[in-house]
């Protein structure tokens, strides 16, 4: 029998699952699991575990090879089966490792629900330093078998070996699942472990993942639960505003009993309680607070007359702190500030934290000239915290004092500290009083955070290319390495940053920036700013809006050097927008170097840029403008007889040939009716709402051969032409205007000027 071969069967390895059921064994069965296995049913008919004994027999006597055809055998007839696996993967364990894993993992698939094989495995993955898969193993152990205390220490023990996830999230799901599988006597265990976990996910504001963690010992063992566990659980569920909960904790733990209404749309009102003696004072306060949050001021008042005569506030300050909070952040300021004014004068609670909440309170209370006064207590206690500054000079510049608002906004970024929108509002008003020259600097200084300020024409010319700004960046880096110039700011870490805007309220006021600069004349800036932009990992985005308006500022400050090149990349990749055309033909005139774009042409050409029906076009006019008829000919004649265009060409250039030759009068005589045909077929191919077109360009073709009677009467007639589409758009289509003001030069030179006077009148002096 040809032996079965495993070693190019892929081994797969998941990672730790999420949810293992909770144990729901009594104490003594928990107890004695970690001892007795459970039996596992073979698959295997009562001949093949004949078969199956027999090999098991032949293993132990060394008789290998027959071992191995007996269990191949019993493979064929009943693969699903794990024993004849299991004993494959001992006969191959002392002399080739590879087939035995594989073999054990081919039992473990077969027979997921055997925890020994998976240990078996696990350690196997353990020898060879594979310490996620021999997790893996361990974790469907732990699925098979989910009271086995050892297997829940065993993997807890690899999981700290290989530091799993740098945020301690495998830890701490090992620790919570040993939690559900300790038996309930053990419940100190259980409760530490819990708190444990909860903490470490309360430190990173995972409330969700804390509330599940405390929920197994008040599931689990209620009786044992302890006040700190209860008041930890009140806690997280205020904060995340689970109240109906809180109150069955109230109900369930703390002897309260409630008279409430559910209403349709799930708001809970509670009409009265009655509340135990001698109840500890976290919990008390986690009850004023979740009734306050409830909106349920009426119960409150009483409670907190009893607190402010009962309770020492040097003592229990924080917790009348506490309550305060919850007033405020239910609009109940005036009740709050009750709390704060007395708290604010203690010897132990009089801190920065309390003075910025009571200044926040009278604010609330619009009593704007005692929270200034607040806010300014708060700075000398913490004048390290600048996040009072935002609040204060808002304050200020409410009650009109921008003088002193734009001190307190004012940053010293020495300390290397910058809080955006502070910043933000410091260039409001520095806009709002007049005070451009350090608004600018405010606003390079915004955009720092996250641009390059260029310093060098290297550095221009790598800000113009299209690559991404990680590229962008390292090579500006080489260069100032070059130059032996500073790289400290294209780290973007020289300052701790807070509060950042979103990425499109940012860009919003980027333009917003840009266009001021524009507005305000200061072309130089508004260049400047643009091509920061384009250095920007924040803005790389709209990197192709800001291309753009970088190159309308390079119009607008008179560099066409880097206009034209940018217009030309911009083209390249939108040779189809009329617009861009017309931009990089400004650019190119305002450059005055018609080399320039004969070197495009080429350079477009050979890298094929643009389709073919796009470029004999744009060759055809380019060398009709260099006077080059001869060539313009050869690349409109194709078109003649399909394209309205190409025949225009044709004819204008035909024209201009008639007019340049002087000698020869025959030829002149067969040119002009050449000429005149090619202008009649292009006006009959001309679509018919472009009539008021065809009948000017006729009036001049007649004009500039000096027929005027005839240029006359196609000008009289453009002046009757009436369709749709110049009615809808007469200022973009129509040609009235400058068939009104030939028409008049020919009157004038012809010596009628009452008529060219009267047609000037009628048609064009407004």
């Amino acid at each position: 029998m040809e032996e079965f071969s495993v070693e190019n069967i892929p081994i797969h390895i998941e990672e730790l699952e999420h949810d293992i059921p909770d144990s729901n064994e009594s104490e003594d069965e928990a107890s004695d699991s970690a001892t007795r296995r459970k039996q596992i049913p073979s698959k295997l008919s009562s001949h093949l575990k004949g078969l199956m004994g027999e090999a098991n027999l032949r293993f132990a006597r060394g008789d290998l090879e027959v071992a191995k055809r007996m269990c191949f055998e019993v493979i064929r007839q009943a693969p699903s089966a794990f024993e004849p696996y299991l004993t494959l993967a001992q006969i191959y364990e002392n002399n080739n490792t590879k087939k035995y894993k594989a073999f054990l993992m081919l039992a473990c698939h077969v027979q997921p629900s055997n925890s020994e094989i998976w240990c078996r495995l696990g350690d196997v993955e353990h020898q060879d330093n594979q310490l996620k898969a021999a997790i893996t193993c361990y974790t469907r152990a732990i699925h098979a078998e989910p009271s086995n205390i050892d297997l829940h220490n065993k993997r807890m023990m690899l999981v700290q070996q290989k530091g799993y996830a740098s945020s301690k999230r495998g830890i701490l799901h090992c620790k919570l699942m040993l939690a559900k599988a300790l038996p309930k006597n053990k419940h100190e265990q259980i409760i530490s472990l819990c708190h444990e976990v909860a903490k470490e996910y309360f430190k990173v504001q995972n409330y969700i993942k804390a509330i599940e963690a405390l929920r197994v010992p008040i599931k689990r063992i209620p009786d044992k639960v302890t006040e700190d566990l209860l008041n930890m659980m009140l806690e997280l569920l205020l904060l995340s505003e689970r109240y109906s909960e809180c109150l069955d904790i109230f109900t369930q733990f703390c002897g309260f009993t409630f008279e409430l209404t559910l209403e349709e749309n799930m708001s809970i009102t509670v009409h009265s309680y009655t509340m135990p003696e001698n109840l500890h004072g976290d919990i008390k306060t986690k009850f004023i607070v979740c009734i306050i949050r409830l909106q349920c001021y009426h119960l409150i008042a009483p409670l907190i007359e009893e607190m402010l005569e009962k309770d020492d506030m040097e003592v229990k300050g924080m917790l009348f702190f506490d309550i305060a909070e919850a007033l405020m952040g239910s609009g109940y300021f005036k009740e709050a500030l009750q709390l704060l004014v007395p708290l604010v004068k203690t010897k132990n609670y009089s801190l920065a934290a309390v003075w910025l909440k009571h200044a926040e309170c009278l604010a609330g209370c619009k009593m704007y000239s005692d929270a200034i006064e607040a806010y300014y207590t708060v700075i000398a206690m913490a004048p390290n915290h600048v996040d009072v500054l935002y609040p204060l000079g808002m304050l200020l510049i409410y009650q009109d004092r921008k003088k002193e608002a734009l001190e307190v906004l004012s940053q010293d970024i020495s300390l290397g500290k910058l809080h955006v929108a502070l910043l933000i509002e410091q260039m409001k008003l520095l806009k709002q009083i007049g005070d451009l020259k350090n608004y600018w600097t405010c606003c390079e200084l915004l955009l720092s955070r996250h641009c390059v300020v260029l310093q060098n024409y290297e550095e221009l010319k790598i800000a113009l290319r299209f690559l991404t700004v990680k590229e962008k960046i390292a090579k500006i880096r080489r260069v100032r390495l070059f130059r032996h110039q500073d790289t400290s700011d294209l780290d973007f870490e020289k300052f701790e940053v807070s509060f950042e805007p979103d990425v499109e309220d940012e860009y919003q006021l980027y333009k917003e920036i840009l266009q001021f600069a524009y507005d305000s004349e200061e072309y130089v800036l508004y260049q400047k700013f643009a091509f920061m932009g384009l250095l920007s990992k924040r803005f790389q985005k709209h990197f192709t809006e800001i291309y753009l308006i970088a190159c309308f500022a390079c119009l607008a400050n008179r560099d066409y050097n880097h206009g034209y090149f940018m217009a030309k990349e911009i083209l390249l990749r939108n040779y189809q927008n009329n617009e861009i055309w017309n931009v990089y033909s400004l650019m190119l005139k305002l450059l005055d170097d018609p080399r320039n774009f004969s070197r495009f042409l080429e350079y477009s050409m050979a890298q094929k840029k643009f389709p073919l029906r796009t470029k004999e076009p744009i060759l055809g006019n380019y060398y009709c403008t260099n006077a080059n008829y001869s060539e313009c000919l050869r690349y409109f004649l194709k078109e003649y007889k399909t394209c309205s265009y190409g025949v225009f060409m044709i004819a204008m250039c035909t024209l201009q040939q008639y007019c340049q030759r002087t000698k020869n009068q025959e030829n002149k005589k067969s040119m002009l009716e050449t000429v005149t045909q090619l202008f009649f077929k292009y006006a009959k191919i001309r679509s018919k709402h472009a009539k008021q077109e065809a009948y000017y360009n006729l009036g001049r073709m007649y004009q500039q051969i000096g027929l005027f009677y005839l240029a006359e009467i196609y000008y009289k007639k453009v002046l009757t032409v009436q369709n749709e589409l110049l009615d809808q758009h007469p200022d973009i289509l129509g040609l009235k205007e400058e068939s009104a003001y030939n028409l008049h030069l020919i009157y004038k030179s012809s010596g009628n000027f009452e008529a060219a006077r009267k047609i000037l009148f009628q048609y064009i002096v407004i």
